[in-house]
């Protein structure tokens, strides 16, 4: 597959890019390419890199009591570890290909040294970072709602209900336990 900034203009998480700021994360990245199977992220392993997955499928799990629970899959054009460019943290989850991968590595050295440019496309990259952080956010909140209301746990639900709604308007859940 031969990888252009048009292919890049095709992928939803680039969709809002300019075509030079895609050429400058070709030259920025490293072309990789995974076989069905292979690991591309280790749930608790620290993250130096992330991927934007441009051609493939993979599997998202992570670790229960009982081995291991598949919470999603995601398709070309999602960003793959991006959280680990920002939080240094231990990666949150296991993500292997389901199926021939081919994706770009952006190193978080090489994205330090654009945001220390003040590079427009490190900008538009951390802010899809940010807004994949809330979007993961929500779906974890939604989940844990669905999960608490199944066990038939009314107060706990009632108290995440109100830090959501105090959280949309702008109050911190610390400032709610201050009333």
């Amino acid at each position: 597959m031969n990888i252009t900034a048009t292919t890049l203009l095709g992928l939803e998480a680039l969709r809002e890019f300019e075509p030079g700021d895609l050429e400058l994360l070709l030259g920025a990245t490293t072309e990789r390419r995974f076989a069905p199977g292979a690991t591309l992220l280790e749930e608790g392993a620290f993250g130096a890199s992330c991927f934007v997955l441009v051609e493939g499928e993979v599997e998202v799990t992570r670790r229960v009591a009982d081995g291991e629970r598949v919470i999603g899959v995601r398709r070309a054009g999602a960003l793959l570890g991006a959280m680990a460019l920002v939080d240094r943290a231990p990666r949150s989850a296991t993500m292997r290909a389901q199926t021939p991968v081919v994706a770009l590595e952006l190193s978080r050295d090489v994205f330090e040294g654009l945001l220390d440019a003040c590079s427009p496309l490190a900008l538009r990259f951390q802010e899809r970072v940010a807004v994949l952080g809330i979007r993961q956010l929500r779906h974890a909140t939604a989940r844990l709602m669905e999960a608490l209301t199944a066990q038939d746990v009314p107060s706990q639900v009632d108290e995440i209900r109100d830090v959501r709604s105090a959280t949309r308007e702008g109050v911190s859940p610390a400032a709610m336990t201050e009333r």
